[in-house]
């Protein structure tokens, strides 16, 4: 009996050091690399063996000379020369680069083609979130079993992440502009290619980074999040509404849709995670918007 107590204990003690996220705090030493062999993000400075990946110097700082508010940002590359063109007869010289969905929309369309040109790192953000990143990597914590985060603000809570719930949170908090808003349009296809174009409009307001914010000022929301469908008529003025939540377990995201026909505001917890998109005729899910979206506990 003793002995099946000790095992069952040092089982218990090991599942617990296994599914904890929490991992000690990186030291002084690894934050001192921010800036130095790592981008002030945490991502790898140096290029690739192959040259294919340049090294990061820096990003884009300032806008181009030509660029005046309002216009649409000026391709900074337009100069840039094709390397090559994948097509569906020279597809195999590059099935190892190609994903099965690639390869099905070559194999398919007899027009469809990839055209490749060389890869940049432009990336870059501003003074005050690569300071905050500094401060949020030495006081950055996991906390509810990784479903949501303490002691970290304005910056990228893990820039030298040590388990995936970490990089989750990283994309999760990723600085995104303070205030923003944009206009996208998306088309559910039939095999045959007829479609009809849908019209949205998205507007955004990231607490989490917004220069002087604090946790108290945050009151556990992220980001508020306001979708309206503008076009065709039969979808006109749909609209979703959705306070982004940093700990979902304590509080789930709160979000609200706009039925125009009912002309009724419901709730809708369900907006998370592979539920379908806005006016995607389930094609589309949710977390396919910004890559995940919900909660981790769902999520392996």
């Amino acid at each position: 009996m003793l002995k099946r107590s000790l095992v069952s204990i040092c089982l218990a003690l090991l599942f617990v050091f296994i599914a904890s996220p929490a991992g000690a705090k990186i030291t002084s030493e690894e934050i001192a690399r921010l800036g130095k062999d790592l981008t002030p993000s945490g991502g790898e400075m140096a290029g690739n063996k192959a040259g294919t990946i340049p090294a990061w110097e820096g990003g884009i700082t300032t806008p181009p000379a030509s660029y005046k508010s309002g216009m649409h940002h000026p391709d900074p590359f337009a100069d840039d020369a094709a390397l090559f063109t994948i097509t569906k007869q020279n597809m195999g010289q590059y099935s190892d680069k190609l994903t099965p969905g690639h390869k099905a929309m070559l194999d398919l369309y007899d027009t469809f083609k990839m055209i490749v040109y060389p890869t940049h790192r432009s990336a870059s953000f501003p003074d005050r979130i690569n300071e905050a990143t500094k401060k949020s990597a030495a006081t950055a914590e996991l906390v509810e079993n990784g479903y949501g985060v303490k002691n970290s603000i304005i910056g990228i809570p893990f820039p030298i992440p040590e388990n995936g719930l970490e990089v989750i949170w990283n994309h999760v908090l990723r600085y995104r502009a303070d205030i923003c808003a944009r206009y996208i349009a998306q088309a559910v296809l039939t095999r045959g290619g007829d479609y009809t174009l849908i019209k949205l409009g998205d507007e955004f307001n990231m607490l989490y980074s917004q220069e002087g914010m604090t946790a108290e000022k945050m009151n556990n929301v992220l980001l508020y999040f306001k979708q309206k469908v503008t076009s065709p008529a039969r979808l006109a003025g749909g609209s979703l509404l959705v306070h982004e939540t940093m700990n979902q377990i304590i509080e789930p995201r709160l979000a609200w849709l706009y039925n125009p026909g009912q002309r009724r505001v419901r709730r809708a917890p369900n907006v998370a995670y592979d539920t379908p998109g806005t006016a995607s005729d389930g094609v589309r899910t949710t977390d396919q918007f910004d890559m995940f979206s919900g909660a981790t506990d769902r999520y392996d």
